[in-house]
Parts: structure tokens; C-alpha cells; sequence
């Protein structure tokens, strides 16, 4: 009796440690955001939670390559870290919605055209994210 009880408990120690951990979710709760300036191939990304909040967008790629001679000028934008549901709004000092991107439309020109890559001045914009 004794040493059946030794491999049950054997067995169940072995049955219990292989048991598979559950995979904790991938983080979605950021995007990555890349701003562009086609002209020059300066581009910078930065990470950004979906929280809703109204961020700076000179502030947040003010340490990035595309941040240079104290302007930051870009052409385009995109997201290079989806979240499922995720989106960015990119807004002037007006309130004028310069650029809106998703998990589905990743790519937004911010000139308003996509035959000329022409940068706009980041000064006073502001980019939003969050999720649907």
C-alpha cells in the first residue's frame, strides 16, 4: 500500500508541473505612432497608450530623429504596433483634424495629398489615442 501511495503521489506531482501556464494577453494597451518626414527620411516613432489623453506631439517625438534644428516636420504618419480596436487623432492648435488612423487604415498623409510629400510643421499639434 505504501508504495502505490509513493507513485500515485508521483504521478500527481509530474501531472500537476506540466500542467501548461495560461499566456498572459499581449499587451494593447499602446500603440506605436512613426511620424515621417519624406523629404528628408527623418522619421521617429514613440509609444502611446490608449488613454484617451491629449498629448503634445512635438513633446513626445521632441528626442527622435525627426525632431531636428528645433522643428519637427513630418509628412506622414502611421501606427507600427496595432492594437486591436486602437485609434489616433492628430489635431492642430485649432482643433482641425489633421490625421485619423486605426488598426484597419494604418497610414495617413498629413499634407492632404499623397502625390507630394510635403511636411507640415508639428507645432502645437496634438495626437489622441484610445480604443473602440
Amino acid at each position: 500500500m505504501q508504495i502505490s501511495f509513493a507513485v500515485a503521489l508521483g504521478l500527481l506531482a509530474t501531472s500537476i508541473s506540466a500542467t501548461p501556464t495560461p499566456i498572459t494577453a499581449r499587451s494593447s494597451h499602446s500603440v506605436r505612432v512613426q511620424l515621417t518626414n519624406d523629404l528628408t527620411g527623418r522619421w521617429g516613432s514613440v509609444m502611446v497608450p490608449l488613454d484617451n489623453q491629449r498629448r503634445d506631439v512635438v513633446e513626445l517625438f521632441g528626442k527622435t530623429r525627426v525632431y531636428s534644428h528645433g522643428a519637427l516636420l513630418a509628412s506622414s504618419v502611421q501606427l507600427t504596433k496595432i492594437a486591436r480596436g486602437g485609434y489616433c487623432t492628430i489635431k492642430d492648435q485649432h482643433g482641425s483634424l489633421i490625421a485619423d488612423i486605426d488598426d484597419r487604415d494604418t497610414f495617413e498623409d498629413l499634407d492632404g495629398d499623397r502625390s507630394e510629400a510635403k511636411p507640415v510643421d508639428m507645432k502645437g499639434t496634438v495626437i489622441t489615442c484610445s480604443k473602440r
